[in-house]
């Protein structure tokens, strides 16, 4: 039977925009923090679990090695984990698992990141997470994936923008209590949010949380252990993770059922049956304002589409009836990317047991959920935690307890500082397409759209695959489809990955394919921005055959079917 296991401490640095200290050092000062907010010597620790985000974002392979002294971990059994975004819950739960499967007692969790080192912006690490084939040949902007959620999300369910903008606006107030937090801003408005720039239709600047360097560590025990450090523990009682697939256009986007599956995972193991009801606070992630509510949908806490009532009605303030990011979140303290999935965590154990100081939720809250999410908007991390009996401090106290203040740094200031070093990688590759998108493209040569087609689950795969991810099986035929289809949901873009401003916007979409079970993203032209809307009708524009090459851009965009022009503008448009 697994251990019972707590949080016991925490600690966390100040989240800044390119912070001087190295990533070795952030993760050094939160791991000290942590392990003095319990009283522990760095040798009662048996174990580290590190998490970091992409290698890319610090050019450095082996990451986790790179940082792994400043984590505590020389001489120790020391892993690192990576699951994008979701990774600070992650790493969490790994260290519950090290600690309730008996192979440590006390484990030391430490999360980093350290964004502000990629030139010129730090999209051009994650320009990597897009299909290497069928869509990084487009030029994709990590906004794109983002306002395409966003906008199928608002479209479905009639979302009204301003309903969006007011966790914004939530956030970023509750984040001026918080001493470590980057972007805090106690008068900011919901008219402040929807005059902002628009990025990324429906995306606009203030809906999207800021690049961040920081760290946070926490110290986590067994039940025998942690009644030894402390008389106030914060029990883990409830862990969940899932993953969906990869193929991000193939799925309905409008809700996060990989949120709701780790959850269900996560509920089950804490006894959780009726969430609304038993969920005292939440720390969903935030990266952007409608994902917390996307979130909060996703862990089953309001139905699907009711969340952003939610917000306008004031449910979801700190002194509301479900306190959501009350710490501020990552729109609000900063998105060093796993560090922030961590710091729920943290934000969960300071809350629960009464010292987070003047973003105290009222009352005493018994249980609380994080819950962090990544990559192709696929990873689901879930963690229950509760304090199962009345706080026992004394007194209200302010965290984090005394963290060193990490130094921020301008551009020009870090590139007059003593030993400031730049450099760039120089490096190419070339890839495999593989059998089934090898056939695809050699089909989009010939002006034809391949899928393959399973016939237990009865699906024609576009893209195709040789094997069914549903059914583990491989799939059973070639089948030609149309290469008309319907605009699932799409964005209007002005800015490119590097934030600058575009001559004319790209109008990104994701095309369901007629005649099969999928689909993908692509580009829309012969049509003005504001005549786009979810459910038109769609066909592939094809290049002349003497200049196609076997690639997606074969289909040199898809333009409106004749007679599905639309006319004004798209539901929800006006909103922002």
């Amino acid at each position: 039977m697994a251990r019972r296991v707590a949080v016991v401490g925490a600690g966390m640095t100040r989240f800044v925009r390119r912070a001087q200290e190295t990533g070795k050092e952030l993760a050094w000062e939160a791991s000290r923090e942590a392990l003095a907010s319990c009283e522990l010597p760095l040798d009662r620790i048996d174990a580290v679990c590190l998490t970091s985000a992409p290698d890319a974002f610090d050019g450095v392979h082996m990451k986790g090695e790179y940082l792994s002294d400043g984590a505590g971990a020389f001489g120790r059994p020391f892993i690192r984990t990576y699951v994008g975004g979701g990774s600070g819950v992650f790493t969490a739960i790994q260290a519950f698992y090290t600690v309730a499967s008996g192979m440590a007692d006390v484990v030391l969790a430490v999360a980093e990141e350290k964004m502000s080192s990629t030139q010129p912006h730090p999209q051009g690490a994650f320009l990597t997470i897009f299909d290497n084939i069928l869509e990084r040949p487009l030029g994709p902007n990590l906004l794109w994936i983002f306002a395409l959620e966003m906008n199928r999300y608002m479209t479905v369910h009639g979302i009204d923008k301003r309903d969006i903008a007011a966790v914004a606006v939530k956030n970023k107030r509750n984040a001026a209590d918080h001493p470590a937090a980057l972007l805090g801003q106690a008068d900011i408005t919901i008219e402040d949010v929807l005059a902002s720039e628009t990025l990324a239709w429906p995306v606009q600047r203030l809906d999207v949380s800021p690049i961040s360097d920081g760290a946070v560590a926490i110290v986590v025990a067994s039940e025998e252990a942690a009644k030894q450090i402390t008389s106030d523990p914060i029990w883990i009682q409830g862990v969940g993770w899932n993953l969906d697939t990869a193929y991000w256009t193939n799925r309905d986007l409008v809700f996060p059922e990989y949120v709701a599956n780790a959850a269900r995972m996560a509920y089950g193991m804490a006894g959780v049956t009726e969430p609304r009801k038993q969920i005292h606070v939440a720390e969903p992630y935030d990266p952007f304002d409608y994902k917390e509510l996307h979130h909060l949908e996703g862990l089953l806490l309001f139905d699907k589409g009711k969340a952003p009532e939610a917000a306008r009605d004031g449910v979801l303030d700190r002194k509301g009836d479900l306190p959501s990011c009350p710490s501020g979140g990552l729109l609000g303290v900063g998105n060093p990317i796993a560090a922030a999935g961590l710091m729920k965590i943290a934000e969960l154990f300071w809350q629960l047991r009464g010292e987070a100081g003047a973003r105290q939720v009222p009352g005493t809250p018994e249980r609380g959920v994080a819950q962090a999410w990544g990559d192709l908007m696929q990873v689901g991390t879930v963690v229950v935690m509760g304090r199962e009996g009345p706080p026992t401090t004394a007194t209200q106290l302010e965290t984090p307890p005394a963290a060193t203040p990490a130094t921020s740094l301008s551009d020009a200031e870090f590139r007059s500082a003593t030993g400031a070093v730049e450099d760039e990688i120089g490096a190419r590759y070339a890839w495999d397409a593989g059998v089934a998108i090898g056939r695809f493209l050699d089909g989009l040569r010939q002006g034809k759209i391949l899928g393959r087609e399973c016939r237990v689950c009865h699906r024609v795969l576009v893209p195709p695959r040789m094997f069914c991810e549903r059914d583990f099986r491989g799939t059973d035929a070639w089948v030609q489809v149309e290469h008309t289809g319907v605009v699932q949901t799409f964005s209007i873009c002005n800015v490119r990955w590097d934030m600058q401003p575009l001559d004319e916007p790209e109008l990104p979409a994701v095309i369901a394919i007629d005649g099969s079970d999928g689909g993908f993203l692509h580009t829309l032209g012969e049509i003005e921005p504001d005549e786009i809307r979810i459910g038109m009708k769609v066909e592939a524009v094809w290049k002349p055959v003497s200049e196609r090459t076997g690639s997606i851009l074969d289909i040199a965009y898809f333009r409106p079917r004749q007679g599905d022009r639309a006319s004004g503008s798209p539901p929800g448009r006006d909103a922002s």
